[in-house]
């Protein structure tokens, strides 16, 4: 171990010292070695996790490509044809709450409240209830029931209920 003399008070510390033991002052060569041991044990764990994170999500050992693509079947299409006309947040059927946007006096008012549907093989059947302002101002709850085709189009206003 070397000697070397402490920047404040002028005497001799090992430069292993933490700290001054004359006058208390902290060494800067052994602070900065542990700082930078510190933030490499940060960088080696940080890419041990990352790749074990990396390896945990992959869901199965077979490489991408020795992997078969089963084809969706016509009832899984359908389905999904189906769901994506229907917002993921709230519930409500797209191409009605636009339908209904666009008759409504104040359309910033809209707030829907339910959507449900009825599959009726070629069609649908979609009822959503919502609220919004009427001419006067006052806040009125609704319902709106139409037949809509499997792309999400309203074809016929059934009913409106005030």
């Amino acid at each position: 171990m070397a000697l070397t003399k402490c920047k404040e008070c002028g005497k001799e510390v090992s430069s292993s010292a933490g700290i001054c033991p004359h006058c208390g002052v902290k060494n800067p060569a052994v602070r900065g070695k542990q700082q930078a041991i510190g933030c490499l044990v940060f960088i080696v764990l940080a890419l041990i996790g990352f790749f074990w994170m990396k390896s945990s999500h992959n869901p199965t050992s077979t490489p991408p490509e020795s992997r078969t693509i089963v084809p969706k079947t016509q009832e899984e299409i359908r389905k999904e044809r189906i769901e994506n006309q229907f917002s993921t947040w709230d519930g409500s059927h797209r191409g009605l709450t636009a339908f209904i946007k666009k008759s409504m006096n104040d359309p910033d008012s809209y707030d829907h409240v339910e959507t449900v549907y009825w599959d009726k093989g070629s069609y649908l059947i979609v009822k959503t209830t919502f609220r919004g302002k009427n001419a006067f101002g006052g806040v009125v709850k609704n319902s709106v029931t139409a037949k809509v085709d499997l792309d999400g189009n309203v074809v016929e206003i059934i009913s409106q209920e005030p």
